[in-house]
Protein backbone atom coordinates (compact mmCIF):
# COMPACT_ATOMS: atom_id res chain seq x y z
CA UNK A 1 0.00 0.00 0.00
CA UNK A 2 0.99 3.64 -0.36
CA UNK A 3 0.90 6.57 2.03
CA UNK A 4 1.00 10.06 0.54
CA UNK A 5 1.52 13.34 2.38
CA UNK A 6 2.12 16.95 1.45
CA UNK A 7 1.93 20.49 2.72
CA UNK A 8 -1.15 22.18 1.31
CA UNK A 9 -0.58 23.01 -2.36
CA UNK A 10 2.79 21.22 -2.57
CA UNK A 11 3.86 18.00 -4.30
CA UNK A 12 2.99 14.62 -2.77
CA UNK A 13 5.64 12.64 -0.89
CA UNK A 14 4.92 8.92 -1.44
CA UNK A 15 5.95 6.09 0.90
CA UNK A 16 5.40 2.36 0.59
CA UNK A 17 3.86 1.04 3.81
CA UNK A 18 3.44 -2.37 5.43
CA UNK A 19 1.20 -3.81 8.11
CA UNK A 20 1.82 -2.15 11.51
CA UNK A 21 3.84 0.72 10.04
CA UNK A 22 3.48 3.86 12.12
CA UNK A 23 3.71 7.60 11.66
CA UNK A 24 4.31 9.97 14.57
CA UNK A 25 4.05 13.63 13.68
CA UNK A 26 3.05 17.02 14.98
CA UNK A 27 2.86 19.60 12.22
CA UNK A 28 2.53 23.32 12.89
CA UNK A 29 0.96 23.77 9.47
CA UNK A 30 -2.09 22.01 7.97
CA UNK A 31 -1.16 19.23 5.59
CA UNK A 32 -2.90 16.58 3.55
CA UNK A 33 -2.58 12.80 3.63
CA UNK A 34 -3.97 10.03 1.44
CA UNK A 35 -3.78 6.25 1.45
CA UNK A 36 -3.89 3.96 -1.58
CA UNK A 37 -4.35 0.19 -1.33
CA UNK A 38 -3.63 -2.35 -4.08
CA UNK A 39 -6.55 -3.00 -6.41
CA UNK A 40 -9.16 -5.23 -4.80
CA UNK A 41 -7.65 -5.00 -1.32
CA UNK A 42 -8.90 -3.12 1.73
CA UNK A 43 -6.68 -0.93 3.87
CA UNK A 44 -7.48 -0.32 7.53
CA UNK A 45 -5.93 2.76 9.12
CA UNK A 46 -5.95 3.79 12.78
CA UNK A 47 -5.50 7.49 13.52
CA UNK A 48 -5.00 8.60 17.11
CA UNK A 49 -4.91 12.28 18.03
CA UNK A 50 -3.60 13.19 21.47
CA UNK A 51 -5.31 16.17 23.11
CA UNK A 52 -2.99 19.14 23.51
CA UNK A 53 -3.57 19.49 27.26
CA UNK A 54 -2.91 15.80 27.82
CA UNK A 55 0.29 15.85 25.80
CA UNK A 56 1.54 19.00 27.53
CA UNK A 57 0.98 17.27 30.88
CA UNK A 58 2.99 14.28 29.66
CA UNK A 59 5.81 16.58 28.52
CA UNK A 60 5.96 18.12 31.99
CA UNK A 61 6.15 14.67 33.57
CA UNK A 62 8.98 13.62 31.26
CA UNK A 63 10.96 16.84 30.86
CA UNK A 64 10.03 18.86 33.95
CA UNK A 65 11.06 22.51 33.67
CA UNK A 66 12.33 21.90 30.13
CA UNK A 67 8.88 20.93 28.84
CA UNK A 68 8.52 24.22 26.96
CA UNK A 69 11.64 23.34 24.95
CA UNK A 70 10.38 19.91 23.86
CA UNK A 71 9.86 19.16 20.17
CA UNK A 72 8.22 16.10 18.62
CA UNK A 73 10.51 13.87 16.55
CA UNK A 74 8.77 12.81 13.33
CA UNK A 75 8.89 9.04 12.93
CA UNK A 76 7.97 6.50 10.25
CA UNK A 77 8.56 2.80 10.75
CA UNK A 78 7.85 -0.03 13.17
CA UNK A 79 7.41 0.27 16.93
CA UNK A 80 5.82 -2.84 18.43
CA UNK A 81 4.76 -1.35 21.81
CA UNK A 82 3.25 1.71 20.14
CA UNK A 83 1.41 -0.45 17.61
CA UNK A 84 -0.02 -2.50 20.49
CA UNK A 85 -1.16 0.74 22.17
CA UNK A 86 -2.94 1.79 18.97
CA UNK A 87 -4.68 -1.56 18.50
CA UNK A 88 -5.74 -1.58 22.17
CA UNK A 89 -7.25 1.90 21.81
CA UNK A 90 -9.14 0.85 18.67
CA UNK A 91 -10.42 -2.33 20.31
CA UNK A 92 -11.66 -0.44 23.37
CA UNK A 93 -13.42 2.17 21.25
CA UNK A 94 -15.19 -0.56 19.27
CA UNK A 95 -16.15 -2.62 22.32
CA UNK A 96 -19.61 -2.23 23.82
CA UNK A 97 -18.38 -2.50 27.39
CA UNK A 98 -19.80 -0.65 30.39
CA UNK A 99 -17.33 1.69 32.05
CA UNK A 100 -14.88 1.64 29.16
CA UNK A 101 -14.42 5.43 29.26
CA UNK A 102 -12.06 5.23 32.25
CA UNK A 103 -10.02 2.50 30.56
CA UNK A 104 -9.71 4.61 27.41
CA UNK A 105 -8.68 7.67 29.44
CA UNK A 106 -6.03 5.65 31.30
CA UNK A 107 -4.71 4.19 28.06
CA UNK A 108 -4.58 7.65 26.46
CA UNK A 109 -2.48 8.93 29.38
CA UNK A 110 -0.09 6.00 28.99
CA UNK A 111 0.11 6.62 25.25
CA UNK A 112 0.86 10.33 25.77
CA UNK A 113 3.59 9.44 28.28
CA UNK A 114 5.12 6.90 25.90
CA UNK A 115 5.17 9.39 23.03
CA UNK A 116 6.65 12.12 25.22
CA UNK A 117 9.37 9.77 26.47
CA UNK A 118 10.30 8.20 23.15
CA UNK A 119 9.44 10.74 20.47
CA UNK A 120 10.39 14.14 21.87
CA UNK A 121 13.69 15.90 22.30
CA UNK A 122 14.81 19.09 24.02
CA UNK A 123 15.76 22.05 21.82
CA UNK A 124 18.06 24.89 22.80
CA UNK A 125 15.29 27.40 23.43
CA UNK A 126 11.54 27.52 24.06
CA UNK A 127 9.19 27.41 21.10
CA UNK A 128 7.91 30.91 21.95
CA UNK A 129 11.39 32.33 21.32
CA UNK A 130 11.56 30.98 17.77
CA UNK A 131 8.78 33.22 16.50
CA UNK A 132 5.27 32.30 15.51
CA UNK A 133 2.51 30.96 17.73
CA UNK A 134 3.33 28.48 20.50
CA UNK A 135 1.73 25.11 19.82
CA UNK A 136 -0.86 25.48 22.59
CA UNK A 137 -2.08 28.77 21.11
CA UNK A 138 -2.23 27.33 17.60
CA UNK A 139 -4.25 24.34 18.81
CA UNK A 140 -6.58 26.68 20.70
CA UNK A 141 -7.26 28.57 17.47
CA UNK A 142 -7.71 25.32 15.52
CA UNK A 143 -10.21 23.96 18.05
CA UNK A 144 -12.13 27.25 18.10
CA UNK A 145 -12.40 27.35 14.32
CA UNK A 146 -13.36 23.66 14.06
CA UNK A 147 -16.25 24.18 16.50
CA UNK A 148 -17.60 27.27 14.70
CA UNK A 149 -17.32 26.61 10.98
CA UNK A 150 -20.99 27.48 10.48
CA UNK A 151 -20.47 30.92 12.06
CA UNK A 152 -18.78 34.10 10.94
CA UNK A 153 -15.19 34.05 12.23
CA UNK A 154 -13.24 37.30 12.40
CA UNK A 155 -9.51 37.80 12.91
CA UNK A 156 -10.36 39.92 15.94
CA UNK A 157 -12.08 36.95 17.60
CA UNK A 158 -9.10 34.67 17.05
CA UNK A 159 -6.66 37.31 18.26
CA UNK A 160 -8.68 37.84 21.43
CA UNK A 161 -8.69 34.08 22.01
CA UNK A 162 -4.89 34.03 22.36
CA UNK A 163 -4.66 37.52 23.92
CA UNK A 164 -2.85 39.21 21.03
CA UNK A 165 -3.62 42.32 19.00
CA UNK A 166 -5.24 41.56 15.63
CA UNK A 167 -2.20 42.97 13.80
CA UNK A 168 0.33 40.91 15.76
CA UNK A 169 -1.85 37.79 15.60
CA UNK A 170 -2.19 38.04 11.82
CA UNK A 171 1.58 38.12 11.34
CA UNK A 172 2.56 35.41 13.83
CA UNK A 173 -0.22 33.14 12.59
CA UNK A 174 0.98 33.48 9.01
CA UNK A 175 4.57 32.90 10.12
CA UNK A 176 3.51 29.70 11.87
CA UNK A 177 1.13 28.22 9.30
CA UNK A 178 2.13 29.81 6.02
CA UNK A 179 -1.46 31.05 5.63
CA UNK A 180 -3.41 34.09 6.71
CA UNK A 181 -6.15 33.45 9.30
CA UNK A 182 -8.78 33.88 6.56
CA UNK A 183 -7.03 31.37 4.30
CA UNK A 184 -6.84 28.93 7.20
CA UNK A 185 -10.56 29.28 8.01
CA UNK A 186 -11.40 28.77 4.34
CA UNK A 187 -9.21 25.68 4.18
CA UNK A 188 -10.90 24.24 7.30
CA UNK A 189 -14.38 24.94 5.90
CA UNK A 190 -13.63 23.23 2.59
CA UNK A 191 -11.86 20.30 4.26
CA UNK A 192 -14.95 19.72 6.43
CA UNK A 193 -17.18 20.06 3.37
CA UNK A 194 -15.15 17.40 1.55
CA UNK A 195 -15.53 15.09 4.55
CA UNK A 196 -19.30 15.61 4.69
CA UNK A 197 -19.66 15.03 0.95
CA UNK A 198 -17.67 11.80 1.19
CA UNK A 199 -19.28 10.42 4.33
CA UNK A 200 -22.93 11.56 4.14
CA UNK A 201 -25.74 11.79 1.61
CA UNK A 202 -26.80 15.25 2.77
CA UNK A 203 -27.59 17.88 0.16
CA UNK A 204 -24.87 20.28 -0.92
CA UNK A 205 -27.01 23.19 0.30
CA UNK A 206 -27.09 21.71 3.82
CA UNK A 207 -23.36 21.08 3.74
CA UNK A 208 -22.71 24.63 2.55
CA UNK A 209 -24.67 26.02 5.50
CA UNK A 210 -22.86 23.71 7.92
CA UNK A 211 -19.49 25.10 6.88
CA UNK A 212 -20.44 28.76 6.84
CA UNK A 213 -21.64 29.51 3.29
CA UNK A 214 -25.13 30.97 3.02
CA UNK A 215 -25.42 30.70 -0.77
CA UNK A 216 -24.71 27.63 -2.94
CA UNK A 217 -23.00 29.77 -5.58
CA UNK A 218 -20.47 31.21 -3.12
CA UNK A 219 -19.82 27.75 -1.68
CA UNK A 220 -19.27 26.28 -5.16
CA UNK A 221 -16.97 29.14 -6.14
CA UNK A 222 -14.73 28.78 -3.08
CA UNK A 223 -14.80 24.97 -3.21
CA UNK A 224 -13.66 24.99 -6.83
CA UNK A 225 -10.89 27.49 -6.10
CA UNK A 226 -9.51 25.30 -3.30
CA UNK A 227 -10.18 21.77 -4.60
CA UNK A 228 -10.10 22.33 -8.35
CA UNK A 229 -13.61 20.98 -9.02
CA UNK A 230 -17.12 21.97 -7.98
CA UNK A 231 -18.86 20.22 -5.05
CA UNK A 232 -21.12 18.40 -7.53
CA UNK A 233 -18.15 17.19 -9.57
CA UNK A 234 -16.39 16.13 -6.38
CA UNK A 235 -19.39 14.06 -5.26
CA UNK A 236 -19.90 12.50 -8.70
CA UNK A 237 -16.27 11.36 -8.77
CA UNK A 238 -16.60 9.36 -5.53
Amino acid sequence: AQFRERDVGQSWIVREIRARDLFVTRSKTPYEVAFRSPAGEELEVIQIHIAVDQFLAALKEVHGSNADKAEVIDFFGQDAPLADFCFACAALLDAKTAGKSKCIADLARLLAAYLAERYTTITSRPSEARGGLPIWQLRKVEDYVAARLADQIAVEQLAELVELSPFHFFHVFKETTGMSPLQFVTRERITRAQQLIRETSRSLIEIALDVGYTTPSHFAQVFRRVVGVTPTEFRNAL
